[in-house]
């Protein structure tokens, strides 16, 4: 079988017992708002420690890649990689656009399934108040970590595409670190982002024979 659509089945499966275990933690706190599982603990524990690392910079900087480090950079990368970077980058684009179809609209349906609220409070010089949508899974996670997977998977051909894959790998991991420095998520919903991306990317990645196939016949 193939080893992508074997890594996605697991990885799918990892995040399906994970959202069951997060939406039994919300039904038993009711709503979260009580103390005392293991998850309610690891959250509050880290959201409580993002205060040793504020600061009027990082927060500056953290605030510019919660903005613009998921659509609208994540936008550009597949064009450039089309542009750029030859037959290689051009499947690596089609197949980052591919899961983002797919990774929106399933971010979507399992934020209204599970109905999260934010986390009650919160850091940042530009956040005015908490998004609307619901908080798990995240979705600047679970975006820019299908695109970062993708290329981690397939650019690797070279020591420039390698170097490509670590720097998208690098960027995603920062938009990421930007949604908990603010406070906007949980940790456990970056996880349940991070997971659900990566289960799509490596499913899509699956096809990435026949994807080849039909890239090259319209070139």
């Amino acid at each position: 079988m193939n080893k992508y659509l074997v890594s996605s089945i697991i990885i799918f499966g990892i995040f399906i017992v994970f959202t069951l275990a997060i939406y039994n933690d919300i039904i038993e706190l009711n709503d979260y708002s009580s103390e005392g599982s293991l998850i309610y603990e690891f959250d509050t524990g880290i959201m409580q420690a993002r205060s040793y690392f504020f600061s009027s910079v990082t927060t500056e900087i953290m605030n510019i890649l919660s903005d613009f480090g998921r659509e609208y950079f994540w936008i550009i990368v597949p064009i450039l990689l089309f542009v750029f970077e030859g037959i290689d980058g051009r499947i690596v684009a089609v197949i980052i656009l591919l899961s983002f179809m797919l990774v929106i609209p399933l971010t979507t349906l399992v934020k209204d399934l599970i109905d999260r609220d934010r986390p009650l409070v919160f850091y940042g010089a530009s956040v005015n108040k908490l998004p609307v949508d619901e908080s798990y899974p995240s979705g600047h996670a679970s975006m820019v970590s299908a695109g970062a997977v993708t290329a981690l998977l397939l650019l690797r051909k070279s020591p420039r595409q390698k170097l490509i894959s670590i720097l998208l790998v690098f960027e995603a991991g920062l938009v990421c670190l930007s949604r908990l420095y603010l406070g906007v998520h949980y940790p456990t919903d970056l996880i349940g982002g991070i997971l659900l991306g990566s289960g799509v990317a490596l499913l899509v990645t699956s096809a990435h024979n026949m994807i080849e196939r039909l890239v090259k016949f319209k070139i």
